[in-house]
């Protein structure tokens, strides 16, 4: 995954995330457990993500020579996992609050 799709999806579910948290706040806290649970998986992954593009490019060049590739598609593989975790969190979250409006 580049890191210009990698931005797009952070951009993505950034905006979503706070367009909840505006409307929860707004509307009151039902979902609150939910969103709670979404939000540090957000905080997990975003700490993650930072890491991982900070990470110096001649140590994960060498790192995935080494591996054959499979370090960088066992991180590719697990980043799309959790973006997606997000996305369907999130939107589940949103339908909700939309049915309460």
């Amino acid at each position: 995954m580049s890191e210009e799709t990698l931005n797009k999806v952070y951009e993505e579910l950034k905006e979503l995330r706070d367009q909840i948290g505006l409307k929860l706040h707004l509307g009151g806290m039902k979902l609150r457990d939910q969103w709670n649970e979404l939000d540090g998986e957000w905080s997990s992954w975003t700490h993650q993500l930072e890491q991982e593009l900070d990470a110096k490019g001649g140590e994960i060049e060498h790192r995935i020579r080494e591996a054959g590739g499979e370090d960088l598609r066992k991180i590719e593989i697990k980043t799309k996992l959790a973006i997606s975790k997000l996305k369907r969190g999130f939107k589940e979250v949103a339908e909700k609050l939309a049915d309460n409006d």
